[in-house]
C-alpha cells in the first residue's frame, strides 16, 4: 500500500473545526517515548506480543488498499496491518503510511534485525519512499499482509526475488516507541490523554464532570489531573504560558501550537506533543493521534511550549508499596484451589465473580475496592499503561476477544503474569497468551 488509504482528503482546520481521515482510535494504545530503561527483555517481551498478535490474524483478514476495517471481517493495507498489531499491544504507531512509518525509531542493517522490528521494500521504480512493510519475526522471516491472494503470510527474506531485489531500509520501534518505564511526568500527561480518548466529548462548552470540553479545555484539564496548572482554556493566552522549545527539542507533554492561516502567527489549534514525532490532538471530531511528517503539521506550526519541568511541577507520580503488591499477590495466589467461579459474593464458600475475587483479596488487606463489578472497578485508582504494569496493579478484559466491554478482572504479579478467577477457578496466565492480547482493556493502580 503507498497512498490510497493516506489520500483520503486530509482537510483539517484543527481546534473545534475537522479533520477528515479515517478513523484510526478504535483501540487502547499506550504513548511513545525514548527511554534508556526499557532493557532488552522488555523489548523481547513485547515483540513477542506482537508476533502473537499477528499470527492470530493470519486466515482471518483480506488485503484492501482502499479500506481500513479493524473488526471481524478484518481488512488492511500492509501498512494498516502493523498500524493494527502495534496498537493492539499499546505502541501508537500514530500512522498507516510506510513513508511516516520508516522514519520512526532507529535504522537498524539487515544482518542485524531482531523480533519487532519493521522492514521496509521499494519495488515501484518513482519516487523515494518505500510502498510495502513487514515485521521481523526471526529466523529471517517477516510477517505481513502481502496481496490479495496470499492476505497474511510469513514469508523468508531469501525466499523469492522481491524480497532481495525490493529491499529498502529497516528501523528498529522498539524500545523506542515503547513507554518510559518508570514514568515521567511527561508520560503521565499523555496517558491520561489516551486513556481519556474514548471518554470525553468535544465541543463548545467545558463541564469537567461531564467530560465535555473544547480543544484547550480538554489540555487544561489533562494538565490539571497531572498537577500542572495553565489557568487558562484561551489559546492565545495558552500559546504564552512556558519556555519556547524548538522541534528538535521537544519532550513528551510540550504543547505545540499551529495556525489556521499558513505564516500567521494566531494560533488555531494546540496539540499535545506524546513523544517520537508524535502529537494528541483535541478537536470537534474527539481526541486523535497523528505524526508532524503530515504536510499540514509541517506547514502550520508556529512554535512549542514546556509548561512544567520534571524536578518542579507539583505532580502526585504513582508510587507503588512493594510490601502492600507482594502481601496482595500472596493473597489471591493462596485462593488457589479454593476459590470458586460463580454469580454471587459468598465469602463462605469463596464463590466469587471474578471482579469479586479482586474486591475479595484486596478487602483482606484492608484495601477497599469499593466495588464489586469488573467495569466499576476499572474506573478507581490512576491509569496505568500496559508496559508500566507493576505488581499489584488491577488489569481489566473483555471476555468476547473484542478488548473493549469490561468483564473480567485480574492482578498483575509481575514477570509478564497475573492472577485471575477464571471458569475453572484461581489461574496464573500469560499476558502474552493469546486469550490476555485478544480481551486486554486496561489496568489501574490502586496501591
Amino acid at each position: 500500500m503507498k497512498k490510497h488509504l493516506a489520500t483520503t482528503a486530509l482537510a483539517v482546520t484543527l481546534g473545534l473545526s475537522t479533520i477528515i481521515v479515517p478513523s484510526l482510535n478504535a483501540v487502547k494504545v499506550s504513548a511513545a517515548t525514548i527511554h534508556p530503561q526499557n532493557n532488552q527483555l522488555a523489548v523481547e517481551a513485547k515483540a513477542d506480543q506482537l508476533i502473537q498478535t499477528a499470527k492470530s490474524l493470519i486466515g482471518k483478514a483480506t488485503y484492501s488498499n482502499t479500506e481500513y476495517k479493524p473488526t471481524a471481517p478484518y481488512k488492511f493495507s500492509c501498512a494498516s496491518f502493523i498500524m493494527y498489531i502495534f496498537e493492539k499491544n499499546g505502541v501508537d504507531l500514530a500512522t498507516y503510511n510506510e513513508d511516516y512509518m520508516v522514519q520512526q525509531g532507529t535504522y537498524v542493517a539487515r544482518n542485524e534485525l531482531q523480533k519487532g522490528d519493521l522492514v521496509f521494500f521499494k519495488s515501484k521504480t518513482t519516487g523515494t519512499d518505500p510502498d510495502h512493510v513487514g515485521m521481523y519475526i526471526g529466523d529471517n522471516k517477516i510477517i505481513h499482509i502481502a496481496d490479495p491472494q496470499q492476505n497474511i503470510v510469513i514469508s523468508d527474506l531469501d525466499s523469492k526475488p522481491f524480497y532481495k531485489d525490493n529491499y529498502y531500509s529497516a528501523r528498529r520501534v522498539l524500545p523506542s516507541l515503547l513507554p518510559s518505564n518508570p514514568a515521567t511526568i511527561g508520560d503521565n500527561i499523555v496517558g491520561v490523554s489516551y486513556d481519556l480518548m474514548n471518554k470525553v466529548t468535544m465541543g463548545n462548552i467545558n463541564d469537567e464532570a461531564a467530560l465535555k470540553f473544547t480543544s484547550t479545555g480538554f489540555v487544561n484539564y489533562v494538565y490539571q489531573k497531572n498537577g500542572v496548572i495553565l489557568g487558562t482554556t484561551n489559546l492565545k493566552e495558552l500559546m504564552n504560558k512556558g519556555t519556547t522549545v524548538t522541534k528538535e527539542n521537544l519532550k513528551k507533554g510540550d504543547l505545540i501550537f499551529f495556525n489556521s492561516v499558513v505564516g500567521s502567527t494566531t494560533p488555531g489549534s494546540v496539540a499535545i506533543y506524546a513523544g517520537d514525532h508524535r502529537i494528541i490532538v483535541p478537536n470537534s471530531n474527539g481526541i486523535m493521534t497523528r505524526v508532524l511528517f503530515v504536510d499540514y503539521y509541517k506547514q502550520h506550526y508556529i512554535t512549542a511550549k514546556r509548561v512544567f519541568t520534571e524536578e518542579t511541577a507539583p505532580i502526585e507520580k504513582p508510587v507503588t508499596n512493594t510490601s502492600a503488591a507482594d502481601k496482595v499477590v500472596d493473597s489471591a495466589t493462596s485462593l488457589t484451589g479454593k476459590a470458586k467461579f460463580g454469580y454471587v459474593y459468598d465469602e463462605n464458600s469463596l464463590t466469587f465473580t471474578p471482579a469479586g475475587f479482586t474486591y475479595y483479596v484486596f478487602k483482606n488487606q484492608g484495601i477497599d475496592l469499593k466495588e464489586k463489578l469488573a467495569s466499576r472497578q476499572a474506573e478507581i485508582g490512576q491509569a496505568v499503561q500496559k508496559a508500566n504494569l507493576q505488581k499489584g496493579d488491577l488489569i481489566f478484559f473483555s471476555g468476547d476477544n473484542s478488548g473493549t466491554t469490561i468483564t473480567h478482572a485480574g492482578i498483575y504479579i509481575g514477570d509478564n503474569k497475573y492472577i485471575r478467577l477464571a471458569s475453572n477457578g484461581v489461574v496464573t496466565e500469560d499476558l502474552a497468551s493469546n486469550w490476555a492480547n485478544q480481551n486486554y482493556v486496561k489496568a489501574r493502580r490502586v496501591l
